[in-house]
Order: C-alpha cells, then sequence, then structure tokens
C-alpha cells in the first residue's frame, strides 16, 4: 500500500466551513453524504421519535391522573376530619368556660379565653372550604396540568408532535442548508478521497503527500503568465521511482467541464509545475548517478471523477479516476529507493 502523508485540503476546508457553522456531527465525507442521502428519512425519524415519547407522557400521565384523583380524594377526607375535631374541640372549650359567679380578676381572664376560643371557631367554621383547599393545592395543580396535557393530545396531538420536535427539525434543516451551500466543498473532498483510496491500492514504493504547499519568502517569477508566484497549494503530490506527479482532482459534472465560465484547472497545475521545478532546482540534488546530476521528472496529471474533457491538451494529462492508476504504472522507473526517501523527506 502506498505511505500516505498530509490530510486532503478540500476535507480541511470543509471541516473548518462546518466548523465555524457550529456543525460538528460529521466525521467523514461518507457521514455527509449519507446525511444529505437519508435528510427526509432522518427528520421523520425525529417526529417518530417524539410521537413515541408522546405517547408514551400520555400514558403515564393519564395514570398519574387516576392515582392523583384518588390522593387528593383522601387528602380533603383527612383534613375535613382535622378541621372538624378541631371546630368539635374548640366549641367543647367554649362551652366549659363559665363567666358567672365568679371574681373580677377571673372573669376577665376567661372571657378574654372565650373571645380567644370563638375566634378560632369562626376562623375554622368560615373558612373551611379555603383551608381543605389549601391543603391540596400542589396535587390539584398537578390534575389540571394532567387534564390540559391529556385534552391537547386528544385533541391536537399533531401539533404537539411538531412543537416538541421544532428544535430537532430546525437544527437539521440549518445542517443541510449549510451542507448545500458547500456543496463544491463536499463535491472536491469526495473527489480527492477517491483518488487518495485509488492511490492506497499501489505499492510501498509511492509516496503521496495530501495538501502540498510551497511558501517563497521572496516571490518567484513565472514569466509565461507574467506575475509572481508567492505560494502554491497542490491537492497531491505522488513521488514515485518514475518521478514526480503534479495531481489536481476535479469532480466535476458534465455542463461544468463543458462550460467556459469555470477557471481552466492547466494553468493552475503548470503555475504548480513550475514553482516546484524552482524549489526543487534549488533544493534537492541527485548525484548518484556516474553520469551527473540526475534530472527529477515531474509530470502533471488533472484526475477527473467522472467526466473529462475531449480534447488533449500540452504539458498535462487528463485521466478519469478508473486510468489513474495504469497511468501512474506506465512509466519506467528513474529514482532508487533511496532518491525516493530523500526527496520525499525534504518535501515533507
Amino acid at each position: 500500500m502506498a505511505r500516505i502523508y498530509g490530510k486532503i485540503e478540500s476535507l480541511k476546508s470543509l471541516k473548518s466551513e462546518l466548523e465555524n457553522n457550529g456543525i460538528s456531527r460529521f466525521n467523514s465525507v461518507k457521514e455527509i453524504k449519507d446525511f444529505l442521502s437519508n435528510y427526509n428519512s432522518e427528520k421523520l425519524t425525529v417526529l417518530n421519535n417524539e410521537s413515541d415519547k408522546l405517547e408514551k407522557e400520555y400514558s403515564e400521565t393519564c395514570s398519574n391522573l387516576k392515582r392523583r384523583i384518588h390522593n387528593k380524594t383522601e387528602k380533603i377526607n383527612l383534613e375535613t376530619e382535622k378541621i372538624d375535631n378541631r371546630i368539635s374541640d374548640l366549641l367543647k372549650k367554649v362551652n366549659i368556660i363559665n363567666t358567672k359567679n365568679i371574681n373580677f380578676l377571673k372573669k376577665i381572664i376567661s372571657t378574654v379565653k372565650l373571645y380567644s376560643l370563638k375566634k378560632q371557631l369562626n376562623y375554622f367554621i368560615k373558612n373551611k372550604n379555603e383551608l381543605l383547599s389549601a391543603s391540596v393545592k400542589e396535587i390539584t395543580r398537578n390534575i389540571e396540568n394532567d387534564e390540559i396535557f391529556i385534552k391537547k393530545y386528544e385533541t391536537k396531538k399533531q401539533n404537539l408532535i411538531e412543537k416538541r420536535a421544532k428544535s430537532k427539525i430546525e437544527k437539521l434543516e440549518y445542517t443541510r442548508n449549510v451542507l448545500e451551500n458547500s456543496r463544491n466543498l463536499i463535491s472536491g473532498a469526495i473527489g480527492e478521497n477517491l483518488v487518495v483510496k485509488e492511490i492506497k491500492k499501489l505499492s510501498d514504493e509511492y509516496v503521496l503527500i495530501n495538501d502540498f504547499n510551497l511558501n517563497f519568502s521572496r516571490p518567484i517569477f513565472y514569466k509565461k503568465h507574467n506575475q509572481r508566484i508567492y505560494s502554491v497549494q497542490i491537492d497531491h503530490l505522488l513521488i514515485s521511482k518514475a518521478g514526480i506527479f503534479i495531481i489536481e482532482t476535479k469532480n466535476w459534472s458534465k455542463s461544468s467541464v463543458n462550460t467556459i465560465n469555470l477557471r481552466s484547472p492547466i494553468e493552475q497545475i503548470e503555475r504548480s509545475n513550475f514553482a516546484l521545478y524552482v524549489y526543487i532546482s534549488e533544493n534537492i540534488t541527485l548525484n548518484e548517478h556516474h553520469w551527473g546530476e540526475q534530472q527529477i521528472p515531474i509530470r502533471n496529471l488533472i484526475v477527473m471523477i467522472n467526466n473529462k474533457p475531449k480534447g488533449k491538451f500540452k504539458y498535462v494529462k487528463i485521466k478519469l479516476l478508473n486510468e489513474l492508476n495504469d497511468y501512474i504504472s506506465y512509466f519506467e522507473p528513474v529514482l532508487t529507493e533511496n532518491q525516493i526517501d530523500r526527496i520525499t523527506n525534504k518535501l515533507i
């Protein structure tokens, strides 16, 4: 299996885009593809789960309501008995007190005590219903809430399900919208991931560096397009005994391949080739051959996942994914394993 270094650029860009939008549920492109393919079924699953939870809550509430009504009745009976006993006790005490035929001081004390007892007696008689209601206030409130829920469930069940699922559905819709707006990144990530999987099928004599970057502290001048190059980014750099392959991946539809509005990847890969050539010339020397310094072949390759243009182009080969490994393996080896290791160590 080919040796692989680095993560593919579009995956890193896609991950960054999703994280910036607060989305962290995906760990692979496959999970993203599955989510988009199964969005409607996942949405339905959310609704079904909420429906199941609601049905369970309804059943439990019905049971709780019966229990609470029973407990309320018992509580009222108990409190009624307590109040009636209190009233009876106060009546007895009132009837016992005698304010006649006693001295003045005792008469005053008895009068005050009688007044207090009658006041208590009147309070319990007058406020009996309020006292009973207060004793079951919490349980009454729970009963009312249960009855409201049961009524809503029986008359507006679907509305309840949708209301409870709303936040989860909105999150799903938000995630889908972000992914729909990131279609180009997803498509690129899928394409580059397929290229990596294909190259992995090669032997360990091959070294693949994903998302290869070169930066120049002093820009190099690219005469062909009259521009200064400060940096280049290459989707994949494949190092082999046959030399180095600069690989750019494009997962374009047929209409995209034929449109004139998209920038040609050929200019991009030629620019990368020039920058890599300059860097290698200045930093890597192979003097192992007795004839002199060896050249490191650099080949330009654009891999199209499903569709490619019909024309052929100078300095760049365009291959479909299923043609990739046969093309790479076609070339005769010109470098040794030691030279490959030296080049790899310098480039990574």
